[in-house]
């Protein structure tokens, strides 16, 4: 821990002047100083808690739980520099606290986002022009204060008048008068208007008339709604007058999830005129417009009658509404029923602490009859995956597993694989000796069974392996290349057996430019040294053959490196000396001579390698120490004579002493 010095009138003393500026940030400073000595490894750790928590509260508004409230409270109690001295205890309650509150968030938004409630989507406003704009006029909607009508006369006679409904029900026409419209159809309002015209324009009249009259309907007059309960904006809403209950909702901005969608109440007058259920509309397809919206209509949204929760191998899984009339098979029907994967068996959880046993598990004809109640938990299980297949390889098209089925047969399977479309493929099988490896029921080792599918046919039982053989004549096509001066280069195949003197035959020999036993061959990218062309070749060897040059290259610590003429029975020395030499740095106990068929021959202490055409000479350089490992030739026979001599002369002075020394 930190602790800052203090003088007798208790302040904190410094000299620095920048240390002044820096005064009310100490405490903070002091704080990171003391997290980052004590707890170096966990300060990026804290970093990275703090930024997901401010992130997590940013995407959720929520309100808090008590134990989330009560963990953010001490989070934020360790989270200030508050005072002068930070033990690692308060690091740690800081690091633990935030972890437990971020957990808790987490939870919560997860738990939202898998589980919705389900239907209240519906009622979602559009960004577009309103869908309620194009809604066809009701065959009973009556005209009343606020509509417009549009009355069109052509023929003989033309007028045109658009005019407004008063608070009275009335429109004034010149010439006509005063026409009491409120109250009426559509209809009715064409037929009583044709009647007040006629009385001017007698050519509306008649079996054929020679003036016509049309009325149509303009902006029509918004009506008023009370949309109370569990809304998501309760109070009064304009709405289109052709409104229904999920029309004018959708107006009012919806349902919140703590509303019935099942028992939407329409009152007028004080009466309770009808219910509407979402659900039959949504799930079941069935038509709600008859329940037309009217002025001053009141709509109720009682609340939820249940929560019932449905998960697992269904459709559209959530939290879903049921009545009391409805079976679980009902609730299944409406979230789409289950998927393909769905097994038979269904799980409840009964809400009912009064039950000994709140646990079910239903078959699917136990479902119509079963009752559900608010809190009951439903999950429709995955059925497990049984794994029914076989699995097929070796000499064979397209091998791997292929579903099993019963009665299924050998040939059947290997005519899946396509093979047989293949007749050059076919002749490379040995259908007289499948393998199918079978699980034993002792528990043992597979069971091994030899098939001879050319007799007789087999029945698969799951799970079998097939290994399909190759015939004993049927070897894949190896090949060597051949490069340089033979008379045919080229691939050739080859096989175990194929020497090198046999692809130089088949390749035509060589031609009057190549060089005799300067061959190079190739073998994993290394150069392969060869006595005669006896040996065997592999699959991916490449020979060149080389061509004639008349050198020999010398190399090395030697006075000039470079390419000698060859002359037939000259030594090695001598193809050195033609090189300049040895230089100053030359081990001449360590010369190595490279043949042209890669064969490596060193020199030794009785024998110099020979040397012919196309060879290479390489003079080593000797340790850096400058000692040599010692005399060669002759130089170590008389070496050898001159020691023995030594020793040979102090065996004889020693016994020459050994006798005058010895008493008489």
């Amino acid at each position: 821990m930190f602790i800052f010095q203090k003088d007798q009138n208790n302040k904190t003393t410094d000299s620095a002047p920048i240390f002044h500026s820096l005064r009310r940030f100490l405490p903070f400073i002091l704080y990171l100083l003391s997290f980052i000595l004590i707890y170096p490894q966990s300060y990026q750790e804290l970093q990275r808690l703090q930024s997901e928590y401010k992130k997590a509260l940013e995407r959720q508004a929520l309100q808090k739980p008590a134990d989330i409230s009560e963990a953010e409270k001490i989070a934020q109690s360790t989270a200030l520099p508050d005072k002068l001295i930070y033990s690692r205890k308060d690091v740690e309650s800081l690091l633990v606290n935030t972890e437990k509150l971020l957990k808790q968030l987490k939870f919560l938004e997860d738990s939202a986002k898998t589980m919705p409630y389900i239907g209240y989507e519906i009622f979602t406003q559009r960004d577009t022009i309103p869908f309620w704009q194009n809604l066809p006029i009701p065959k009973h909607y009556s005209l009343g204060p606020g509509d417009e009508v549009i009355i069109s006369l052509w023929g003989e006679t033309e007028a045109h008048n658009t005019k407004v409904i008063n608070r009275d029900g009335q429109i004034y026409i010149d010439n006509i008068g005063i026409l009491n419209l409120g109250g009426k159809t559509v209809a009715e309002a064409k037929q009583y208007i044709v009647s007040k015209y006629s009385h001017v324009y007698s050519t509306l009249l008649g079996k054929t008339p020679k003036s016509f009259i049309d009325i149509t309907l303009g902006e029509l007059k918004s009506v008023n709604v009370h949309f109370v309960g569990f809304v998501n904006i309760p109070g009064v809403h304009m709405i289109h007058p052709f409104s229904n209950v999920i029309t004018g909702l959708t107006q009012a901005g919806g349902i919140n999830n703590k509303g019935s969608l099942r028992d939407i109440q329409v009152l007028r007058d004080g009466q309770k005129i009808g219910t509407v259920d979402v659900y039959n509309y949504i799930f079941l397809g069935k038509n709600v417009s008859d329940v037309r919206l009217m002025d001053q209509d009141i709509i109720y949204i009682p609340p939820r009658i249940s929560t019932i929760p449905l998960t697992g191998r269904v459709r559209n899984p959530g939290y879903y509404e049921v009545t009391e009339k409805e079976s679980l098979d009902d609730l299944i029907k409406i979230a789409g029923g289950k998927d393909g994967k769905a097994a038979k068996t269904t799980f409840v959880y009964k809400n009912n602490s009064d039950l000994e046993n709140n646990g079910y598990l239903l078959k699917e004809n136990q479902t119509s009859n079963f009752e559900l109640s608010d809190g009951d938990s439903i999950h429709v299980p995955m059925k497990p995956d049984i794994d029914w297949f076989v699995r097929i390889e070796g000499q064979i098209k397209n091998p791997g597993e292929y579903p099993y089925q019963t009665d299924m047969e050998l040939k059947d399977l290997i005519d899946a694989t396509m093979t047989a479309y293949d007749t050059d493929f076919m002749h490379t099988i040995d259908f007289s000796r499948i393998i199918v490896s079978r699980k034993n029921p002792s528990g043992q080792s597979p069971l091994k069974i030899v098939v001879d599918l050319e007799n007789e046919n087999f029945a698969l039982v799951n799970g079998d392996h097939i290994t399909i053989p190759p015939t004993d004549q049927y070897q894949p096509i190896e090949s060597v290349k051949i490069t340089g001066e033979v008379k045919i280069p080229g691939l050739y195949p080859v096989n175990n057996l194929t020497t090198m003197g046999t692809i130089l035959d088949l390749a035509g020999g060589y031609t009057n430019y190549a060089l005799k036993n300067g061959i190079e061959v190739f073998r994993d990218s290394l150069k392969v040294a060869w006595e005669d062309d006896t040996f065997f070749l592999n699959n991916g060897d490449s020979l060149n053959v080389l061509k004639k040059s008349g050198l020999v290259l010398v190399s090395g610590e030697v006075n000039q490196p470079g390419y000698v003429t060859f002359k037939k029975g000259s030594s090695l020395k001598k193809y050195i000396n033609r090189a300049g030499g040895i230089s100053a740095f030359a081990n001449n106990r360590d010369v190595v001579v490279i043949h042209p068929n890669g064969t490596a021959i060193p020199i030794t202490l009785w024998s110099s390698p020979k040397v012919i055409e196309g060879s290479t000479i390489i003079v080593n350089q000797r340790k850096i120490s400058g000692a040599s490992e010692g005399p060669m030739g002759w130089e170590a026979i008389a070496l050898i004579s001159a020691q023995a001599g030594n020793i040979a002369t102090t065996v004889l002075t020693l016994m020459i002493l050994a006798n005058q020394t010895s008493p008489n």
